[in-house]
């Protein structure tokens, strides 16, 4: 397995549209959007991808295990509530969705336009 640098993953989280923070140990992670879990995608320094999810009962970490393992997830460790996985980077987009860690996908025509719109707003008003 080849390296994956830091800097690698900031580009590829930039180029999938991943969200991207940074966790308390200073590594990388693409936190989700939903504010009552802490699930993110997380970089592990080798070629593949790192998930981490947990929910508040066995039954619907279970449910969750079970769809991630159906998009090409590899369990790495598994608790009652939480657990860790492992993803190839051309299946990452499926899980992102699934976790919401993915930023919403404007193309960046519609984003100059968006822009402009409120600048004009902001002007008029």
């Amino acid at each position: 397995m080849s390296k994956f640098t830091k800097k690698e993953y900031k580009k590829f989280c930039e180029d999938n549209h991943l969200r991207y923070s940074m966790d308390e140990c200073y590594n990388p992670i693409s936190p989700t959007k939903r504010r009552s879990y802490q699930d993110h995608l997380y970089w592990t320094g080798q070629e593949n991808i790192g998930v981490f999810v947990e929910r508040e009962s066995r039954a619907k970490y279970k449910h969750l295990k079970e769809k991630l393992l159906k998009l090409g997830c590899e369990l790495n460790q598994d608790g009652d509530t939480e657990g860790t996985f492992y993803i190839t980077r051309d299946k990452v987009s499926d899980v992102a969705q699934l976790i919401r860690a993915k930023k919403n996908n404007v193309s960046d025509d519609i984003r100059k336009r968006m822009s402009e719109r409120m600048a004009a707003r902001w002007n008029n008003g």
